[in-house]
């Protein structure tokens, strides 16, 4: 894994890029980078781009940068400068939201998006917000999952205090779930049927607005699907993505949900 820096129109921005193959853009959830087993594992058969987003993981914000469709405009200056041209983009929670962003102001940079458990879609639980140690069981049916060089808790907490910055702190994005229906990629969308984070009903809501798509529900796991089952997740993504339209999930070995549309 190699960490680097570039320079976008509004600032510094720190990457990190590993393995090679078809380039894919990874945009991670409000908590930060966090490399897990299903990112490395992707790294195997992909080279992925993993840019920090300003004010995540010690590096400053940008000014004039406040917005998540800023941040999906950004991410689409790192892919025009850094990968020179379409991939594959895959954001977690807090970076589907920006990835939907990027499809919407960049689609000739997007060819698939995969949305793990995104966020931007409805309001968030203030109670779950306000106890950490609540909002962390509700991250992970399996913490004991995380990988063993995570950052601690306390990063994580400092990191999610830049949703506000963004805009972000409601969870939902008004001007977002207007312009759904415009987003025309081949599009994978994940959930964890115990995820108290996003519902069930906002991922249902994504998949009707959405012109192609999967919707692929996980069992036995929360929001955290890529630490709670890494395996599972590891193997759909990676069929999505060489396959395409012709995506079909072994229900007997995965033990998945599959919703085409």
């Amino acid at each position: 894994m190699e960490q680097l820096e570039t320079r976008l129109a509004s600032g510094a921005l720190t990457y990190f890029v590993e393995g090679e193959g078809r380039p894919l853009l990874y945009l991670h959830p409000a908590g930060g980078v966090r490399w897990t087993h299903v990112m490395r594992g992707l790294a195997r058969s992909f080279k992925l781009y993993v840019p920090v987003a300003p004010g995540f993981d010690g590096t400053p914000p940008h000014a004039g940068l406040d917005s998540m469709k800023g941040l999906g405009a950004l991410a689409g200056q790192f892919v025009e400068k850094i990968i020179g041209g379409p991939c594959d983009v895959m954001g977690c929670s807090f970076g589907g939201c920006a990835a939907m962003w990027l499809a919407l102001q960049r689609p000739d940079l997007v060819d698939h998006l995969v949305l793990e458990c995104p966020a931007g879609l409805e309001k968030r639980d203030p109670a779950l917000r306000a106890d950490p140690e609540a909002f962390r069981r509700a991250l992970f049916l399996y913490p004991e999952k995380m990988p063993p060089d995570s950052k601690p808790p306390e990063l994580e907490g400092a990191n999610r205090k830049m949703l506000p910055h963004y805009r972000s702190e409601d969870g939902r994005d008004l001007k977002l779930m207007e312009r759904l229906s415009e987003i025309d990629k081949m599009t994978l969308v994940l959930h964890g049927v115990l995820d108290r984070i996003v519902t069930k009903e906002s991922v249902q809501l994504l998949k009707s607005r959405l012109k192609r798509s999967f919707l692929i529900y996980f069992w036995d796991a929360a929001h955290g699907i890529e630490v709670d089952q890494p395996e599972r997740m590891l193997a759909v993504v990676r069929e999505f993505l060489e396959r395409s339209e012709a995506f079909v999930v072994n229900r007997g070995s995965l033990a998945l949900n599959p919703f085409p549309r």
